[in-house]
């Protein structure tokens, strides 16, 4: 995250909304607060579970960005984590039971991922503001 945050630096004369998003593995709310960039804050800031292992909930993807120049971010929405294993679930066709029910980590990931997607909204304007 320093190095996200020493490269944003060294680039945002002309362009200064930059949007950081993924799997970055923060496993608390300790880990967020010091490992976030000077200026940049997460829609995730509440640390809310984004992987699929419920015996081990771990907020590990964040959309971040700084609300002073990355004004297109609907702040009001947040951000909503879908839950993969239930969104999944009628999807599933083969002979065997679905790993998701009881749920079992190292098979569900096989066949569709350990991460529920993340859902977040934006407004962008006719005319780029930087």
């Amino acid at each position: 995250m320093a190095s996200i945050g020493t490269w944003i630096n060294r680039h945002n004369q002309k362009e200064k909304d930059f949007v950081i998003l993924g799997d970055m593995n923060i496993e608390n709310a300790g880990e967020l607060s010091d490992d976030t960039p000077p200026g940049l804050v997460s829609l995730n800031d509440k640390c809310r579970p984004t992987n699929t292992n419920i015996r081990d909930p771990k907020p590990y993807d964040h959309i971040m960005f700084d609300p002073r120049f990355t004004t297109e971010i609907d702040r009001r929405y947040g951000m909503t984590v879908v839950n993969l294993v239930e969104a999944m679930r009628g999807f599933w066709h083969e002979p065997r039971p679905y790993p998701g029910d009881p749920y079992k980590h190292d098979e569900f990931r096989k066949h569709y991922s350990d991460h529920c997607p993340v859902v977040f909204q934006m407004t962008i304007p006719e005319v780029d503001d930087d």
